[in-house]
């Protein structure tokens, strides 16, 4: 009998695999045609001083677009997603415009702490802290707490009933693998860019991974 933690890693990794794949693949190009395709590095280059000059703004706004109001309406579509749509729409849109100003926060620290240089020391450097200490200790923790409060009305008291041992052995684990599945590839590549490019390029990726991230913490009913 398939332990459940497995059963969870090995259908997210069979319905995700194709799609983890093109979408690093996507992000792997966009980094190559930065450095190599004058046009695709012009364009990127208005993303990036559009960045600079919006500032946190910008950063809320392409997290809740990206992240939030985008994933929301193609699980609407799918007909995965029969919440109400005004309620979800509006958690969506807040939380992961929050969750890309956040990132935008960490993205700049390790430009502090590490420097801006995109060579393979530095960029190894940023990629361990990500993987290894802000994803699994805080960011996915995060994530799967508040979507354990959205799904249970937004009530703290009743979202604790739901934080029993499947949620710290199955669905908590699932998220952390699963994150790493899409991110490890995709961070090496977005350390490579500038630092006011970095989110623009993960809120791509993010479209995804905000797909994979609610199939993974899907309780079962």
């Amino acid at each position: 009998m398939t332990h459940p933690l497995l059963a969870r890693l090995r259908d997210a990794a069979r319905q995700n695999a194709v799609p983890a794949v093109v979408l690093q693949a996507l992000t792997l190009a966009l980094l190559v045609a930065y450095y190599r395709w004058a046009p695709a590095h012009e364009l990127l280059d208005r993303l990036l001083r559009l960045k600079l000059a919006w500032g946190v703004v910008y950063s809320f706004l392409a997290g809740a677009l990206f992240a939030g109001l985008l994933p929301r309406l193609v699980l609407r579509w799918m007909g995965r997603d029969t919440g109400r749509l005004p309620v979800e729409l509006a958690f969506a849109v807040a939380f992961w415009g929050w969750r890309s100003v956040e990132v935008d926060l960490m993205y700049r620290l390790q430009a502090h702490w590490f420097g801006a240089a995109a060579d393979w020391p530095t960029v190894l450097c940023k990629t361990a802290f990500d993987q290894l200490v802000y994803s699994p200790l805080w960011a996915v923790p995060e994530i799967a707490l508040a979507f354990e409060w959205k799904d249970a009305g937004f009530s703290w008291r009743a979202a604790r009933a739901h934080l029993d041992r499947a949620f710290f052995a199955e669905r908590l684990p699932a998220a952390v693998v699963g994150n790493a599945m899409v991110w490890l590839p995709a961070v090496i590549a977005i350390y490579f860019l500038p630092t006011a490019l970095q989110l623009p390029v993960s809120n791509l990726v993010g479209s995804f991974w905000v797909l994979l991230m609610i199939v993974l913490l899907k309780r079962k009913d």
